[in-house]
């Protein structure tokens, strides 16, 4: 005999299907937000539901309205302070919007990712803001085909129209070519992430449009693609310094690889700016102790978190734009370059 659901609190799917005067199969596909059930048996199962507070998980009211108090913050790697300070600020709305926010940390695994987003839709989540891990491969559909409000912020992700929050990385990259060119450098090399990462090839793209302006380009061997941690760093690094052909400057396009970098400078015994100008990415509380302190582009992290957790709480309520939300980065200039 097959076994019936009982809920938390000894209730079971048995005991609101006869109180709904329907199956238990009819109370499942209810339960699990199918559109395929007629609106007035749902509601009967529903009000079911309710009458014998069938409990199946912690949430009663997830239950009762379908959807959960809670947002999901899905993001690529938890251990850059970036996302750290994004989610923040994400906490502070979700709060005096009354939902909590749980974390999935994809560590930029695109399988990780996938599970995390199933996760969210089966948990019924109500709101998911997002980084995706790859704007080619990323598969938001199951979120999307869900209803549920989502926001992408940071990472652009391919065919995707929907509210989002993003830097103009393009601009960033031209701040950072116009202040070396200015400053005399012209051997300017860039670490910059995968090619499927849209903020570090955004980076790139603005520092190749920076440095055509003043007619001059990146050597192919200047060029060097690193996995966005601290690690990767140093070893891009030590590879632009130890090659035939060493740059007088470099644009490091994101905030662990930059301190990466930085480390591998330290080791190799450069002086910056003198053997090597730096400019990096985020304006981490570390760029501003060491010294030479770090030339960065910085970018509104907090506001980045306050515009996401605004724009899910509208698309909740039915009221947002539906436009993506661009903010200017700002070249902060110290000592290595």
């Amino acid at each position: 005999m097959a076994s019936v659901a009982t809920g938390s609190n000894g209730v079971s799917i048995m005991d609101v299907a006869l109180a709904a005067g329907v199956s238990t199969a009819t109370v499942s596909r209810v339960l699990n937000g199918k559109a395929t059930v007629n609106p007035r048996l749902a509601e009967r199962v529903r009000q079911a539901v309710e009458a014998t507070g069938y409990l199946p998980n912690s949430t009663g009211r997830a239950l009762r309205r379908q959807v959960s108090d809670v947002w999901a913050a899905i993001v690529p790697d938890i251990n850059n302070p970036f996302f750290t300070g994004v989610l923040a600020a994400l906490e502070g709305v979700a709060v005096r919007n009354g939902y909590s926010l749980m974390l999935f940390n994809t560590d930029e695994k695109l399988d990780q990712e996938r599970r995390y987003v199933a996760a969210a839709v089966a948990q019924r989540m109500a709101g998911v803001v997002m980084a995706a891990d790859s704007e080619r491969e990323s598969d938001l559909s199951l979120i999307l085909q869900a209803g549920i409000p989502l926001v992408l912020f940071d990472r652009r992700l391919r065919g995707y129209e929907g509210d989002a929050v993003f830097v103009d990385n393009v601009a960033a990259g031209q701040k950072v070519a116009h202040h070396l060119v200015k400053q005399g450098y012209r051997n300017i090399a860039c670490i910059a992430g995968p090619p499927d990462v849209s903020t570090t090839e955004d980076r790139l793209e603005g520092l190749r449009q920076g440095l055509a302006e003043a007619g001059l380009g990146i050597r192919p061997d200047h060029l060097r693609r690193s996995n966005l941690k601290f690690e990767g760093g140093e070893v891009a690094l030590r590879s632009l310094m130890t090659a035939d052909s060493v740059p007088d400057a470099v644009y490091v396009a994101n905030g662990p690889v930059t301190a990466g970098a930085y480390r591998a400078a330290q080791e190799l015994g450069l002086h910056l700016p003198q053997d090597l100008a730096l400019v990096g990415t985020d304006d981490d509380q570390w760029t501003r102790m060491v010294r030479p302190a770090v030339t960065v582009v910085a970018q509104p992290v907090a506001r980045i978190g306050l515009l996401a957790g605004e724009c899910l709480a509208a698309r909740a309520q039915g009221t947002a734009s539906g436009q993506p939300i661009v903010l200017a980065p700002t070249l902060l200039v110290r000592d290595s370059s």
